[in-house]
């Protein structure tokens, strides 16, 4: 049996199916069920290249004489003298496998491997309405699989890589427009303080409030542009850790420190439960101050008066860091919790409106607890508050004789 039918385009269509298997068949003999095996024999001996021969009745296949078993069958003492003259019904297959002409060629190998193995030697038939078209050996479909992953691998490499182009253009383009962006910002900002400190002269009472709306719209749109920037360099893959030696306490006071202003504005309680021993660790100081900033800004944020926060530190049964921000706030919908944790992600609830940002802060958080290969996972209940919880790899851990260490690798 020849491949000539093999030679057919191996390309899948442009939704990304694979080839069918009637791109398999090739040519090959069909008798009828009375021939007689001689018959048979005769026309394996003389043609090499038939691998198999079909039975056929009324166009349709309903056996399959597989060359290598035949043969040596026939190669027995005495069966010539007894199945010479006997149709070829006594020595066919009758349960071959049989496909259909649009049948996927992945499917056709669950099919052989799970119903036919012996269609590995054999082949198998390939029909159209069920009428015989012809024979597809394992070897032709093995051969157009591989081709087929082949031209897969090609397209994904190339998406790849057009992908992994795009990520460093957004970067390169954010780091462009961040840096004109940041400039008259820190102009804005810089000016409206002075206004607002009447270096330039009194100011009436409205004026100075609009100084004010001036002053603070520039941080957040400062905020803005640099949360951005960050976001899209870490998913780009360029972001860099600046290691240090850290006493994880310490840094975790410090932001509750810095935040205490804020919850006190709001009358949201912002509670601490730390180790009373400094934890020693490996890692970027600044990229995680800000994860623990973001989560106490959201919990602060997100929880009315009267509410309360806190900022937890302790270890996991495997030894990993862990940092816990928990709240007793509004609350968040589990349908919302993995939008929020996507770049620009909000959730659908009218209270947190009022409050609601970019959507920017998580997922920059989680990008650079993933930096440190660890681990942001959320869970809430909706009107009982929400625990966002930050863990740090045990490998990150250093032993307390590292406490003297400088603030270098």
């Amino acid at each position: 049996m020849t491949a000539a039918a093999g030679e057919l385009s191996v390309i899948p269509n442009p939704s990304g199916e694979s080839p069918a298997a009637g791109v398999l068949v090739a040519q090959a003999p069909a008798v009828e069920p009375q021939t007689p095996c001689a018959a048979v024999h005769h026309m394996l001996r003389q043609d090499e290249s038939v691998w198999a021969v079909a039975v056929v009745s009324q166009e349709r296949p309903i056996g399959l004489v597989g060359r290598l078993e035949f043969l040596a069958n026939m190669a027995r003492p005495f069966w010539p003298e007894l199945f010479n003259r006997k149709p070829i019904t006594k020595l066919m297959d009758p349960n071959p496998l049989i496909v259909e002409w649009d049948r996927r060629i992945e499917q056709v190998s669950e099919l052989l491997l799970a119903d036919k193995p012996s269609a590995m030697i054999d082949g198998f038939i390939v029909t159209r309405g069920g009428s015989y078209c012809g024979i597809a050996t394992a070897t032709e479909l093995m051969r157009m699989t591989t081709a087929v992953a082949g031209h897969r691998f090609n397209r994904l490499s190339t998406a790849l890589h057009q992908v992994t182009e795009a990520n460093a253009a957004k970067a390169k383009f954010l780091a462009n427009v961040s840096h004109e962006l940041r400039t008259p910002l820190n102009a804005i900002i810089g000016f409206s303080d002075l206004m607002a400190r009447k270096l330039y002269g009194p100011l009436t009472e409205q004026q100075s409030e609009h100084v004010g709306y001036i002053h603070h719209s520039g941080q957040l749109l400062l905020s803005l542009v640099e949360d951005l920037l960050n976001l899209s360099v870490a998913e780009a893959g360029q972001m860099e850790l600046h290691e240090e030696s850290i006493d994880l306490q310490d840094l975790l006071t410090n932001c509750a420190r810095l935040l205490e202003p804020r919850s006190a504005s709001g009358s949201v309680c912002l509670d601490l439960e730390l180790g009373e021993a400094p934890v020693w660790m490996r890692g970027d100081e600044v990229k995680l101050k800000q994860v623990v900033l973001n989560l106490l800004t959201n919990a602060i944020k997100f929880t009315p008066p009267g509410g309360r926060v806190v900022l937890q530190s302790g270890q996991t049964s495997d030894g990993d860091l862990q940092i816990l921000v928990r709240d007793n706030g509004i609350g968040i919908r589990q349908e919302d919790i993995e939008t929020i944790l996507q770049p620009f992600g909000q959730a659908h609830d009218t209270r947190a409106h009022p409050h609601q940002g970019a959507g920017l802060g998580l997922p920059l958080s989680k990008a650079l607890v993933e930096l440190h290969g660890g681990q942001l996972t959320l869970s809430s209940r909706l009107n009982f508050g929400t625990e966002v919880a930050v863990t740090l790899p045990a490998s990150r851990r250093r032993p307390a004789a590292d406490e003297g260490l400088s603030h270098s690798a």
